[in-house]
């Protein structure tokens, strides 16, 4: 079983990519100090008393022969989907946020959902077991080609959210 970064049970999952490297030990994924990080900690703060929770498929930073960051392969990222289940079994949140095209696609294949894609800022969603899993827009790609949009964005998801709990 892989280690939590956090035991406590939670409704709303935030599912990233992979870890990037960090500055200090005590920065987590999706930390609030990223450009994505922030834009959730915005919708959170627009969604009092909700528990969330921040995650990546691939828990190690993966690097390429410079020691760049680099976007994981296929094979890294399906090595990885066990821990992500662990997590959802574990922690059993009702929303799984699943944050852009790579996520979408590993999610989709390894637990056989049928995700349609949002249509702007209005986010569809698919029930599996007692999850929704929410197909979306990566934050970062939002806060770097869509940067005027960004308000919308954050109504979107906060609509999912209010609807879905």
């Amino acid at each position: 079983m892989s280690q939590l970064d956090n035991t406590d049970a939670c409704r709303v999952f935030w599912v990233g990519l992979s870890a990037k490297i960090t500055a200090c030990e005590d920065e987590g994924p999706l930390s609030p100090t990223t450009n994505s990080g922030s834009l959730l900690c915005q919708v959170e703060g627009r969604c009092s008393n909700i528990s969330t929770y921040r995650t990546n498929l691939v828990k190690c930073a993966p690097l390429n022969d410079n020691g760049k960051l680099r976007y994981p392969n296929r094979h890294e990222i399906d090595s990885c989907l066990p821990h992500l289940n662990v997590e959802i079994n574990e922690l059993e949140p009702k929303i799984v946020f699943l944050l852009g095209w790579k996520v979408i696609d590993a999610v989709s294949r390894s637990f056989s959902l049928d995700l349609e894609t949002w249509d702007g800022f209005d986010y569809t969603f698919q029930k599996h077991g007692n999850v929704y899993y929410v197909p979306i827009h990566h934050p970062s790609y939002i806060y770097v080609y869509k940067r005027k949009m960004i308000d919308d964005y954050i109504d979107g998801l906060v609509r999912v959210i209010t609807r879905l709990l």
